[in-house]
């Protein structure tokens, strides 16, 4: 990671180059599954030619979720504690077996937010983090020309970033 000399660091040089995706044709409880499993808030997909084309986040699921919450009223619902490294936060989350099986029929794309905040890796870093303070946004997708994934950025690189790695 680079230091902190925001006018020449550039996206290329912070973004997290290992990134786990989802197809745009998984299921949301495949989201479910990758999100928990790698304890991230949120995950980029990318469309066959691996462009990134949104983001499935925690938000997004709870959102979708709590449409069918009254519906969960009568059955045991079980809820899993996670820490999210973006808020520095443990957050639960509600589960259910009947719930994760209901949603193997919802592809990621119903649920997912379309056209994520995206930087071209040579992109200045203090640019990316104007972009997502604006947006209130807690990551940036690094993509090149053709929109295919490269990285991500994190609201907690930028903490790694200035803290000195």
């Amino acid at each position: 990671m680079a230091s902190l000399q925001t006018s020449t660091t550039t996206a290329a040089d912070v973004m997290n180059r290992n990134v786990v995706t989802l197809d745009a044709r998984a299921s949301l409880h495949d989201a479910m599954q990758i999100m928990t499993e790698h304890h991230v808030s949120g995950v980029p997909v990318v469309d066959q030619q691996d462009q990134c084309i949104g983001v499935i986040s925690t938000s997004d699921v709870v959102s979708f979720i709590e449409a069918d919450l009254e519906a969960l009223e009568s059955e045991i619902v079980r809820t899993e504690n996670w820490f999210n490294p973006e808020t520095q936060k443990w957050e639960e989350s509600v589960f259910s077996s009947e719930l994760l099986g209901e949603y193997d029929a919802v592809p990621v794309s119903d649920v997912m937010t379309s056209n994520p905040l995206t930087a071209l890796p040579t992109q200045s870093i203090a640019n990316v983090a104007r972009l997502m303070k604006s947006r209130g946004i807690h990551r940036v997708f690094v993509v090149d020309e053709e929109k295919r994934l490269q990285g991500v950025i994190s609201a907690f690189d930028f903490v790694q970033l200035v803290a000195g790695n």
